[in-house]
């Protein structure tokens, strides 16, 4: 072999390496990064469980796969986190070029045969599954402290419901990111769960009529927010400066009084939803992030606004998914049918 062979061996070589590295990033970053770190909690439980058992995780057996999720519903694990641990197992195993282990006739009806049989066994877990939609009614219920932080809570809350944004959109959202619009505010929305690669949206927020809930308007109060906080994220951190008190007996003497520059993330605003829920009354089990979105799309759907107008603003990408929140067409359908 010629020197001039071997040279151009060892540019292929590393071509081929450069390529492999660069097929490994590109898929890393199809997924966003809490889907990420969804895949690698779910597979770091199957990888421990098949090391217990002597079992081989990669590449696993289908009825490795299968005697996993069997075990896993016996620990009265939800549907749906089976089918996101089924999800990642196979996730991984196609990641390594290797064949999905459910991924077969056999194993799909086995898969199938057990939720039918937890259906029969946990129906309480049908209805218990979604969390409960926030109500326009309900938030107009809720007190607010007065100061910086009631602004932002109620600015949150109020947005979130009329857009239906999801809490990773909202805890987002930029100053720049806002324009006045004839009917209200119109939010750009630079990358969401059902838009990865970042080609951008917008929602409308529409103003409430005049004289009509104004104390809840939705645009006035992000407006009053907008004012008030100097940062570029429009929902950021408190803190109590220079104000007397603290704490006794586990209780805030005062409130905090200066934004900080540091956004909410979406534990943030999760923790805000579940705070005034349960001021008035709601269970922090009934609540979840997606509260706020469910009950945009619900009462939306209630007042009648066409299914497709309904599907824009929510932004989903099936229709089937707007008509689930279609919480009381079968009943008006059926109205006087006996």
């Amino acid at each position: 072999m010629t020197e001039n062979s071997i040279e151009i061996a060892n540019i292929l070589v590393q071509d081929q390496s450069k390529k492999s590295h660069l097929k490994q990033a590109l898929i890393h970053g199809a997924d966003s990064n809490s889907t990420r770190r969804n895949k690698q909690h779910f597979w770091k439980k199957f990888k421990e469980w098949c090391e217990e058992r002597g079992a081989i995780p990669l590449p696993a057996e289908p009825d490795t796969v299968v005697l996993y999720l069997l075990d896993q519903a016996s620990h009265e694990q939800k549907k749906s986190t089976l089918n996101n641990m089924r999800w990642a197992i196979d996730s991984i195993h196609q990641l390594q070029g290797l064949t999905a282990p459910t991924d077969n006739p056999e194993v799909k009806q086995q898969i199938k045969g057990l939720f039918r049989a937890m259906a029969e066994h946990r129906p309480e877990q049908v209805f218990q599954s979604k969390k409960k939609p926030i109500t326009i009614n309900q938030i107009r219920t809720m007190d607010f402290p007065k100061g910086i932080m009631g602004l932002r809570d109620k600015a949150l809350l109020l947005l979130g419901f009329a857009t239906g944004m999801r809490r990773s959109e909202l805890a987002a959202v930029r100053k720049d990111h806002i324009e006045e619009t004839e009917y209200g505010l119109r939010i750009m929305i630079p990358r969401s769960k059902s838009d990865q690669l970042g080609e951008g949206d917008t929602v409308d927020v529409i103003r409430a009529a005049m004289g009509r809930n104004q104390n809840h308007c939705p645009v006035i109060t992000v407006q009053k927010l907008m004012f008030e906080n100097p940062y570029e994220h429009l929902f950021v951190r408190t803190r109590r400066i220079n104000t007397p008190g603290g704490y006794r007996k586990g209780k805030l003497l005062s409130e905090p009084n200066k934004f900080i520059d540091r956004p909410l993330d979406g534990n943030g605003v999760y923790r805000i939803i579940k705070k005034y829920g349960a001021q008035i009354g709601l269970k922090p089990d009934d609540l979840g992030g997606h509260s706020l979105r469910a009950g945009c799309a619900t009462y939306l759907l209630e007042k009648e606004v066409p299914p497709s107008a309904v599907q824009k603003q929510m932004r989903h990408k099936s229709f089937n998914t707007t008509q689930q929140y279609n919480r009381g067409e079968t009943a008006r359908a059926l109205e006087g049918a006996y």
